[in-house]
């Protein structure tokens, strides 16, 4: 008698998606549709670029502090996250979705990591680099966010394309 595969990994457990302002509407929808057809919630997080790492805590424990930082309700990052709620609520009303949205700190990489071990996550979706010499620079000096999660994550990272990047296929003939 042979057993079907488990999809325990699966089942049940929240995607999260990292999220940014003004970001196309692209990665978001991509997350929910997988949120959606897993029948799981979906948390987007929003990592606060003026963060910076402080929670790392004797015995390698995560204060609360990384994961619901304090933010001042005039700050660049509350307004920026407000607004960033309002188009994803937008985004998500054709979707049946259980969906949140949090305010983390840290690098990047390892905040999403920190949540998503924290909320027993399935995937992490992200979308890849934007295009423009700003983002070729960030992406020289801290690296590429995408490789950064697959190297360090027990769960599957899947990456979005931007549709702004130009594909380029080459053909053998």
């Amino acid at each position: 008698m042979s057993e079907q595969p488990s999809r325990a990994g699966f089942s049940g457990s929240p995607v999260v998606v990292g999220v940014i302002p003004d970001q196309g509407p692209v990665v978001w929808e991509r997350a929910l549709e997988l949120a959606q057809s897993w029948s799981v919630p979906l948390i987007a997080a929003f990592v606060d670029p003026a963060s910076y790492l402080i929670e790392w805590a004797p015995g390698n424990k995560v204060l609360p502090i990384s994961l619901e930082p304090v933010l001042e309700p005039d700050d660049e990052t509350s307004i920026a996250a407000g607004e960033l709620k309002q188009s994803l609520a937008a985004a998500a009303a054709g979707y049946e979705v259980d969906w949140s949205l949090r305010i983390i700190g840290g690098d990047p990489a390892l905040a999403l990591g920190r949540l998503a071990e924290a909320v027993g996550a399935s995937t992490i979706v992200i979308g890849t680099r934007r295009p423009g010499f700003m983002a070729k620079v960030d992406e020289l000096v801290s690296g590429s966010l995408m490789h950064r999660l697959l190297t360090t994550q027990a769960v599957p990272v899947f990456g979005i394309p931007s549709p702004d990047v130009q594909h380029h296929f080459h053909s053998h003939g």
